[in-house]
Parts: C-alpha cells; sequence; structure tokens
C-alpha cells in the first residue's frame, strides 16, 4: 500500500521551488526584453530588402540578388563619410576605368549607374538607396567613389540573377 505526503510536505516542495521559479521567470522575462529591443532597433534603421553597410574602406552586403527592383537599406558604420554606388558592367570591381585623381569614372560609357546614395552619408548615417531602375541578370559592382576610397578596396562584385 503506498502512503501519500502529508499537505505540509508538498508546501515545502513548493517552497523549494518557489526560487528555481523565480529564475527561470525572471530569465524567460529578460528573453522577451531583449526580442522587444532588437526589433525596436531594427524597425528604426532605413526601409529597403537589401542590407549594405560600409565600414572604413569595405562594403557589405549580400554578393548575389535576384533580378528586379530594390531598395538597399544602408548604414554607414564607418568612422569617416561613405557613399553606397551601384554600377552595372562586365568589369571586375578591382577594373574599373578611373579617372586622374584615382576615383571610379562615374561618366564611363563602361559603367551604368544603378542606384546612388548621393555625395556622402555622414558616419552613423543611414538612407533607403532605391535602384533607378529594373536590375536585369548580371555583373554589378558596388562602389564607394569619395576620394581615394575605391582604391582603398571600397568595391564589391555582385551577380544579378534571373
Amino acid at each position: 500500500m503506498r502512503e501519500t505526503a502529508p499537505m505540509e510536505s508538498l508546501g515545502e516542495a513548493f517552497a523549494d521551488l518557489k526560487g528555481t521559479v523565480l529564475v527561470v521567470g525572471a530569465a524567460l522575462l529578460a528573453a522577451v526584453v531583449a526580442v522587444g529591443v532588437s526589433l525596436a532597433t531594427r524597425s528604426t534603421g532605413p526601409a529597403g530588402d537589401v542590407v549594405a553597410k560600409t565600414t572604413n574602406y569595405r562594403i557589405s552586403m549580400p554578393r548575389t540578388l535576384r533580378a528586379g527592383r530594390h531598395t538597399f537599406a544602408y548604414t554607414n558604420k564607418g568612422s569617416v563619410p561613405h557613399e553606397l554606388l551601384v554600377l552595372r558592367t562586365d568589369l571586375a570591381g578591382n577594373s574599373l576605368p578611373t579617372k586622374a585623381d584615382g576615383n571610379v569614372d562615374e561618366e564611363s560609357p563602361l559603367l551604368h549607374n544603378v542606384a546612388d546614395s548621393g555625395n556622402e552619408t555622414a558616419p552613423g548615417g543611414s538612407e533607403a538607396v532605391p535602384t533607378k531602375e529594373s536590375l536585369a541578370p548580371g555583373h554589378y559592382v558596388a562602389v564607394c567613389n569619395l576620394p581615394g576610397h575605391y582604391h582603398l578596396g571600397m568595391w564589391l562584385n555582385i551577380t544579378v540573377v534571373p
């Protein structure tokens, strides 16, 4: 025959678990707050379907995109101004035509400008940069063309697929 535990023993067992329940509850609450903060921070950036970032002399974004119109959610994470310029070309990123000052010759007939953030984006700045047209399958290069930045390696080859 099995004996049942007296009510006092059950109360003591719950009291022993009380600390564990509080710790688990606090951890769960912290996780919910962290997710909320993450979503709130994420929604305050520029709107766009392609995340693009520049740091000092590096462009970070997907190297493959689908054909069609896009908006780059561009943020300058560097400590100096940068820009985001996307060019359609058959040339590799390190072989773009340059002017005498070493900057990319944006007027070259070998380059077709499809997206441009403008002259410069301040450190910490963000903006939505829409494509000027629907991107066709092919080769593109993202570049920062502020003085000297291209030669410091601020370019990225991109492939647009159907």
